[in-house]
């Protein structure tokens, strides 16, 4: 009997051992030397989503990646879409639908009533995610209108707070200076 608990042991310590290996594998063909972990501009593959000459010369653009069956996603999606908008086209809404259906995208901008404050992206493979350093979304990063990356936000955040409009202000300010 003892024997038995012994090898049954072994055997699910090895299967531990040998699928962190696999994921170990795994992370490392996923990061390569090749991707940077935190950009600092745009990766010029979003380029080929955005034509380069149609990149948004407001004050600051708002890199947001969501999909629709993401639910912290689907939660904050309104009040993204509703402080991007009262900014009254100061700053441009980028959003980018990662590893989603043309048609649930479609169906969840119409909802929303999604407007001219945004350009919408569909990466269907979840390429620019990956070069943009990500793993996850709601993800938003924030660039001026050189491409460089001013701030990034990771997780589901609460648009309708008052520190977001704040300090949007204040780099919008910051921004038209430079």
């Amino acid at each position: 009997m003892h024997g038995f608990r012994f090898v049954v042991t072994v055997i699910i310590f090895s299967s531990f051992f040998l699928y962190s290996i696999l994921l170990k594998k795994n992370s490392d063909s996923y990061f390569s030397p090749n991707n940077d972990y935190v950009v600092e501009k745009i990766p010029n593959i979003f380029y080929s989503y955005l034509d380069k000459t149609s990149y948004p010369r407001s004050a600051l653009s708002f890199v947001h990646f969501w999909a629709t069956w993401c639910a912290p996603c689907e939660k904050e999606f309104p009040e993204f879409v509703n402080f991007i908008n009262s900014f009254e086209g100061k700053v441009t809404g980028i959003l980018i639908a990662s590893n989603d259906s043309v048609s649930k995208v479609n169906a969840k901008l119409k909802k929303f009533n999604v407007s001219g404050s945004f350009k919408v992206i569909h990466d269907e493979k979840g390429e620019l995610l990956k070069n943009f350093g990500s793993l996850r979304v709601p993800e938003t990063f924030i660039f001026n209108s050189s491409g460089e990356l001013v701030k990034k936000f990771v997780g589901p955040q609460d648009w309708s707070n008052k520190f977001y409009l704040e300090n949007t202000k204040f780099l919008i300010n910051k921004n038209k200076s430079l």
